[in-house]
C-alpha cells in the first residue's frame, strides 16, 4: 500500500483482518510505503499495538512483527523491529520517505495487529512556537504571544531524528528574562559533549551565536533548570548521525526580573576600569582608579581635588 502526499495529508492503517475470526492471516508481509513532498516527514502515532513475543516483551524472535525503514541514499535501513503488546512510541521519518512492513508467521488468537494514524507534516512533530520557515527546525517564542509554555524535542516522546539541528529563540519583553525547567531530558552522548565523545547536545545561549556561560548538555538529567540573562535566550539541539535518543520536554517562563544597578567593565587607553553608576555621573576626564585605603575627600595644592569611593581613589583635574 503507497501513501502520497500529494492524494492524502493523514489516515489510519492497519493489517488485513480475517472478517470471521478478526485476525490476520499467517504467513502474512504486508508493506506500507509513504511518500511526502519536499521537506515533508512522516509521523506514525500508534492507537493500538498488540503482537506479543512468546520470548518476552524484548524479544521478537520468530513472531508476529512491524519492521520500520528509513530511506537513505536511496536504500531501505531497518532501523527498528517492533513486537509485543505495548504501545510503540511516535515514529518520524528521517526524510520525506518511510516504509513499514508487517510480518505474520502464524495465527494466534492474541495478535490483533495495530492500528496506526499517519501525518505528512513539516513542523518536525513541534507543535507549539512559530516555524517562518517549513524546511528548518526553528521556532519562535513570544512574550505578546504567551508568557508561558511548553517546548519539545521533534517526535517527542518518540525518538529525535538524526542529523538535526533545532532552535528554539525566546523573545521577552525589556525587562524580561526567560526561565526554562527540564522535565524531562535524554540526550544521546557523553561528557564533555563534544565531537570527540560523539554525542548529541543541547546547548543554551544569550545571544544568536555560541554563548561560553553555559555549558554544552548531553545525557539523561533528572532535572534541568536555566535562566537567561536578558530578554532573548536561544536553546539549540543538535543530532548526528549515530545513536538515537528521547530528546526533551521543558516548560517556559517569561518573568520581569527586578532592576538593579550593575557595575560594568571600560576599556580605556589607560587599560580596564570598573565604574558604578554612582562614578559614572562625575564629570571631567577621569585618570586610572589608584586601590589605595582613603576614607575621606580633601584637597592638595596644585587645584587637585581626590575622591575616596569604596577604598578606590579617583584623581579629577578641576575645571576652574
Amino acid at each position: 500500500m503507497v501513501f502520497s502526499s500529494a492524494r492524502i495529508r493523514n489516515g489510519s492503517i492497519a493489517p488485513s483482518h480475517s472478517k470471521h475470526s478478526g485476525l490476520f492471516p499467517s504467513s502474512l508481509c504486508q508493506r506500507y510505503e509513504f511518500i511526502g513532498d519536499g521537506a515533508e516527514r512522516v509521523q506514525i502515532i500508534f492507537s493500538e499495538f498488540r503482537l506479543p513475543s512468546m520470548l518476552g516483551p524484548n524479544e521478537c524472535g520468530d513472531t508476529d512483527i512491524l519492521m520500520v525503514y528509513y530511506i537513505v541514499n536511496g536504500r531501505e535501513e531497518l532501523v527498528e523491529t517492533l513486537c509485543g503488546d505495548t504501545l510503540p512510541k511516535p515514529i518520524l521519518s528521517d526524510g520525506s520517505r518511510l516504509v513499514l512492513e508487517l510480518r505474520s508467521s502464524y495465527n494466534n488468537t492474541e495478535n490483533k495487529g495495530f492500528t496506526g494514524d499517519f501525518f505528512f507534516l513539516t513542523n518536525f512533530g513541534i507543535p507549539t512556537g512559530h516555524q517562518p520557515n517549513q524546511s528548518e527546525c526553528t521556532f519562535h517564542y513570544f512574550r505578546n504571544v504567551t508568557d508561558e509554555g511548553w517546548i519539545q524535542s521533534p517526535n517527542f516522546p518518540g525518538a529525535y531524528p538524526r542529523n538535526i539541528i533545532c532552535n528554539y529563540l525566546f523573545h521577552g519583553g525589556p525587562k524580561d528574562i526567560v526561565r526554562v525547567r527540564f522535565m524531562y531530558f535524554d540526550i544521546e552522548g557523553i561528557r564533555p559533549c563534544d565531537e570527540d565523545t560523539a554525542s548529541d547536545y543541547v546547548e543554551f545561549s544569550n545571544f544568536v551565536t555560541r554563548d561560553r556561560k553555559y555549558e554544552i548538555y548531553c545525557g539523561s538529567w533528572r532535572e534541568l533548570k536555566v535562566d537567561s540573562e536578558g530578554r532573548f535566550f536561544r536553546i539549540t539541539m543538535v543530532s548526528n548521525d549515530r545513536l538515537d535518543g528521547t530528546g526533551f520536554r521543558a516548560q517556559y517562563n517569561f518573568e520581569t526580573g527586578p532592576i538593579e544597578p550593575t557595575e560594568r567593565p571600560e576599556v580605556g587607553t589607560v587599560g580596564k576600569v570598573t565604574t558604578s553608576s554612582a562614578a559614572s555621573r562625575i564629570r571631567g576626564p577621569l585618570l586610572p582608579m589608584v586601590p589605595i585605603t582613603v576614607l575621606t575627600t580633601f584637597t592638595i595644592p596644585n587645584g587637585i581635588g581626590i575622591i575616596s569611593i569604596i577604598g578606590m581613589v579617583l584623581i579629577k583635574f578641576c575645571q576652574d
